[in-house]
């Protein structure tokens, strides 16, 4: 087996067909074809399965495929790792943020780590926590920062807890239930919930414990989203209401559109998390991004009280 095949074999599941591979690693679609088709007669079994749809992964294909991401990402590590200790820091950091997360922690990094490490690339990916963390495990992210409950612990995983998030109902400015104070004086609006595609969100599991609590009937979800961007920016244009971090109408982004609902009722609490595989990187300036993260946070937090 050659690290060659599995580069093929990766980029051609990324990218979705053999044509746009083979364009990606500057290579005749013949050639990777064969060096495929090569790695599944080692195996003895069968990855890869064409149809007019495209290309899709078999069984065998899905479980090989986060093996090979895995081996891909250690190689490309040591590389970098041989550069970086001589002299040259290069490369690329790719970890997953959560919406709280960057503007919390990672937006006041940025330039610090770039001034620093000019010719290093970041590339940050977006989401859910639980397809974050399904992206380290696949070894596409070095890192996550995300929120996870108290009670969570993965013997795979290694958690760096930084700091407690508060959740608030969030709405626009000007909502005509601006002061309201209870669930109750909410009962009867429309709420928007995330819901990754296929999965029931936690925040919408939530929302119905709380109306239960209260002895109110379910609440009135009229509209799920796979993005937490496409739900604030419905509710800064509607009535609706959204239960989200309440640090979200303090952005910069949204200060001048967003509030958060001061209820009394106590609102589900997580922790924001960094989180990556339980063996340590060996990457100098992942290493460098994860402490300057880890001590501006628990630095911001300290000072905040």
């Amino acid at each position: 087996m050659k690290l060659i095949q599995l580069r093929a074999f990766c980029s051609v599941v990324d990218m979705g067909s053999f044509r746009a591979a083979a364009r990606t690693l500057d290579t005749a679609q013949s050639t990777l074809t064969e060096s495929i088709q090569s790695l599944e007669r080692e195996l003895g079994v069968t990855l890869l399965v064409r149809s007019n749809q495209g290309i899709s992964l078999t069984l065998a294909g899905k479980v090989f495929l986060t093996r090979a991401r895995s081996i891909i990402l250690d190689c490309d590590c040591a590389v970098q790792d041989v550069r970086q200790w001589n002299g040259m820091p290069e490369g690329r950091v790719s970890l997953g943020v959560t919406a709280e997360a960057l503007a919390a922690c990672l937006m006041p990094v940025f330039s610090s780590f770039t001034s620093r490490f000019p010719n290093v690339q970041l590339h940050v990916a977006s989401g859910k926590t639980k397809m974050l963390i399904e992206m380290i495990r696949a070894g596409r992210l070095d890192f996550v920062m995300c929120p996870l409950s108290p009670k969570v612990c993965d013997i795979d995983l290694h958690i760096e807890r930084l700091y407690r998030s508060n959740a608030s109902v969030i709405a626009r400015k000007g909502h005509p239930l601006a002061d309201a104070r209870s669930v109750r004086d909410l009962a009867d609006c429309q709420w928007i919930s995330v819901r990754p595609a296929g999965v029931a969100g936690s925040a919408e599991n939530h929302l119905n414990e709380l109306f239960k609590a209260q002895g109110l009937p379910p609440p009135k979800i009229a509209i799920t989203t796979e993005s937490l961007l496409e739900i604030l920016h419905i509710i800064s244009e509607t009535d609706y209401l959204t239960i989200e971090p309440c640090m979200i109408p303090g952005m910069k982004l949204f200060s001048s559109s967003l509030i958060s609902i001061s209820i009394r009722e106590p609102l589900e609490s997580c922790e924001v998390c960094l989180i990556s595989r339980r063996v340590p990187s060996s990457n100098r300036v992942t290493q460098e991004l994860t402490s300057m993260l880890i001590s501006y946070s628990r630095l911001r937090h300290r000072a905040k009280g």
